[in-house]
């Protein structure tokens, strides 16, 4: 059985409390491991940071849609905003070597998006950004 649930919100910083409140009563629910709310929850959050920060340039507003699906398995996670363009993906990997003093501010985001989630992919479809973040879930059997 698969459990779905989708959310809305105005692309505004305030929403991101909401969005993580959505994603921990929608993963709770589908009895997933804390592990996986976590690791979730912070791609979620780092994602639809920089589609609020940068996706909407001039003060322009937007709406994240959240749809998130359950199985047992995995947790499906797809991010729809009506943003500028910009694969996520194709963003340069940060210096990870480099000494705190000179690294530069940001940019380790899509690092973590990456490292946290199983499958990572990006379209541009009917003008949105679609990002579809995938989790296997760590708990077996739930």
């Amino acid at each position: 059985m698969t459990l779905s649930a989708r959310l809305t919100v105005p692309a505004d910083l305030e929403n991101l409390s909401v969005i993580a409140g959505f994603l921990e009563e929608t993963l709770e629910e589908a009895g997933c491991s804390a592990e996986t709310l976590f690791a979730v929850q912070l791609a979620v959050d780092e994602a639809c940071s920089n589609t609020i920060l940068y996706g909407y340039p001039g003060g322009e507003r937007g709406a994240i849609t959240i749809t998130c699906e359950v199985d047992a398995d995995e947790v499906r996670v797809m991010l729809a905003d009506d943003g500028r363009p910009f694969n996520p993906l194709n963003a340069r990997e940060p210096d990870l070597t480099a000494g705190l003093e000179e690294r530069k501010i940001g940019g380790l985001g899509v690092h973590f998006i990456k490292s946290v989630m199983d499958s990572v992919t990006y379209a541009y479809s009917e003008e949105k950004n679609v990002l579809l973040l995938v989790k296997r879930e760590s708990t077996p059997g739930r």
